[in-house]
């Protein structure tokens, strides 16, 4: 294995548990080798076993602070033996997050469970060329008669891995709820991060009328509407998200007509709803970190204040508005300083009711702020 020297205000950060190896941490840059299993040192000082990763945070991941501990089968059993642990002590229901990342100790994988159907989600190619050895590991913990299908990066479908495709969608039940969820596609229907966000909606939508931005895989209208909303206005750039929720809807024998679906830019309806006049009850803002439309982008470090600006421009004394983000550098502080700020131009009242976190099984690493899956805020404009 490959020694490679970091620099001497990068040991610390390791030593304290930082999983995210950035380019800035190597004395030599050109050390970088996409795929590379290496040991970090400084100055004949072991620091840490990591790998290096071509991918959209930094440029790999720790793997080991353990000079001499081997990263084979059972390393990767041991890291699938403890989250099988963690998510046995917690309810976790019908769908949700087995591995959740550095959260659980290996950066560049995410396992999601659909009813008994294991989803490998890999985050980068580096990882997923060691998916052999990966993989023994968790059929040593998990046994061999599971359905296991893997997602990998620019993909359209899922792959087999052990077991069968479902040719069906599960159909996953939260609160009463069903969602159903085509498992041979990649991409996500139902975002597993926002259940306790539906539970909100189920509880607190009745006699309600919603809009909801952005929001293509939250599922919070058919919460909503399954909790007694009058009707909903949903509005996304693209066409997954009323597919996914005319999906939900009929599951439900809701009616459709009471949802109106708009596949467009969010800030033309929102333009379109300030001129004529047109106000909610609750509201459901969760922004990407960047899209870019046919007229706009959007920017949520330059563009969410604009956009909540505009969002509270279609409330009234009484309304509610949940905004979140799962993007991994718009920290909560970040979050509520950007409200504060909306507040301040506001003519009228806003109150932080309270905070939107990850539910129970996204596992964080407490020296990465920036593991934490969703960070919201419910806000009462009075």
């Amino acid at each position: 294995m490959k020694r490679i020297q970091i620099t001497g205000k990068s040991v610390r950060k390791f030593e304290d548990g930082y999983p995210v190896v950035n380019i800035t941490d190597l004395e030599n840059r050109q050390d970088f080798e996409d795929g590379a299993w290496v040991q970090l040192e400084n100055h004949g000082h072991f620091v840490a076993t990591a790998y290096f990763a071509k991918q959209h945070r930094g440029a790999g991941y720790v793997l080991s602070l353990r000079e001499n501990e081997p990263i084979d089968e059972r390393f990767f059993a041991s890291k699938f033996r403890a989250a099988q642990a963690k998510r046995a002590a917690i309810n976790v229901g019908e769908a949700y997050r087995f591995f959740n990342d550095v959260g659980d100790g290996l950066g560049g994988l995410i396992i999601d469970v659909y009813q008994g159907v294991y989803v490998f989600r890999w985050q980068n190619a580096a990882l997923k060329r060691q998916a052999r050895l990966i993989y023994a590991g968790f059929q040593r913990v998990m046994g061999q008669d599971l359905t296991v299908l893997a997602a990998t990066p620019g993909q359209e479908a899922l792959q087999v891995v052990t077991g069968k495709l479902p040719q069906d969608p599960v159909t996953i039940t939260e609160a009463g709820v069903a969602y159903p969820v085509d498992l041979t596609v990649s991409r996500q229907q139902l975002a597993l991060e926002f259940r306790d966000e539906r539970a909100w909606a189920r509880e607190n939508s009745a006699q309600q009328r919603i809009l909801n931005l952005y929001s293509a895989e939250t599922g919070v209208v058919t919460a909503a509407m399954a909790g007694d909303a009058t009707e909903a206005v949903t509005v996304d750039p693209t066409n997954r998200a009323t597919t996914a929720l005319q999906a939900q809807l009929a599951a439900n024998n809701l009616d459709q007509a009471a949802v109106e679906m708009r596949t467009m830019d969010v800030t033309n309806y929102l333009d379109y709803a300030i001129k004529h006049g047109l106000t909610f009850d609750t509201v459901f803002v969760n922004p990407p970190a960047f899209i870019r439309g046919k007229k706009h982008r959007f920017d949520l470090d330059q563009d969410l204040g604009t956009l909540l600006t505009q969002v509270l421009q279609v409330t009234h004394t009484g309304s509610q508005v949940l905004v979140t983000t799962t993007a991994p550098g718009y920290s909560l502080k970040k979050l509520r300083t950007t409200v504060s700020e909306v507040a301040q131009n506001y003519t009228g009242h806003v109150n932080v009711s309270m905070d939107f976190h990850s539910p129970a099984d996204f596992m964080t690493n407490s020296a990465d702020r920036q593991s934490e899956a969703l960070k919201g805020l419910h806000l009462v404009i009075g």
